[in-house]
């Protein structure tokens, strides 16, 4: 979108209500300090829906600031994206082998259940899946960097967890915005990925 045409969309804010306006600024700050609005979150699934309806006047102010708004109704997500290089997610190391590890369980696991399930492993599979890769000696998931790793892809909509993070038993929810931040089109690309870090020195944790 222009910002021409996001000036003429916006337009569309002086006629809408104050109970409205505070809908768009309270969604908008949302969307600017955590990306994704997620359906099948909880908190998440009144703003999605009303994201949805006020999606034109939406995307125009993120135009001003260079971002574009997306809708993905497939995954119930909306979510930001900015149209210059900056403003992206920086993750280290354990943080990203992780994800990518996620995304390889999310598309394990999604071969089994309905296409409207919640994708769930646990903190124990996760911990398994990481040994496997001989990326980091003697890793048991206890370490605090780990659980660090586990709050940040928590707090940026990747998963959600409620319970001790010292269990192996405590479950985790993996969200389908894990598809838009791992994008690869197979579980042998991702494997790739993975062992690009293997071969990179090792780190023990």
């Amino acid at each position: 979108m222009t910002k021409s045409e996001a000036y003429k969309n916006f337009k569309e804010y002086e006629t809408i209500s104050d109970s409205t306006r505070e809908d768009v600024s309270r969604i908008a700050l949302k969307l600017l300090d955590d990306t994704f609005i997620v359906k099948a979150k909880d908190e998440d699934r009144e703003d999605y829906l009303k994201a949805r309806n006020l999606f034109t006047l939406l995307n125009a102010f993120f135009s001003f600031m260079d971002f574009s708004l997306y809708s993905d109704e497939e995954k119930g997500i909306m979510y930001i994206k900015t149209t210059k290089d900056t403003n992206r997610l920086h993750l280290k190391k354990l943080d990203t082998i992780s994800l990518l590890l996620l995304r390889y369980i999310y598309d394990e696991e999604s071969q089994k259940a309905s296409l409207r399930s919640d994708i769930t492993t646990t903190l124990g599979k996760l911990v398994q899946e990481i040994r496997k890769t001989d990326i980091y000696r003697n890793f048991d998931g206890k370490s605090g960097e780990f659980k660090d790793a586990l709050r940040n892809l928590k707090r940026h909509k990747i998963i959600d967890f409620d319970g001790d993070l010292t269990s192996g038993e405590t479950i985790i929810t993996i969200y389908r915005t894990v598809l838009l931040v791992v994008d690869t089109k197979s579980i042998e690309e991702l494997t790739r990925q993975i062992l690009l870090y293997r071969r990179s020195n090792n780190e023990k944790i």
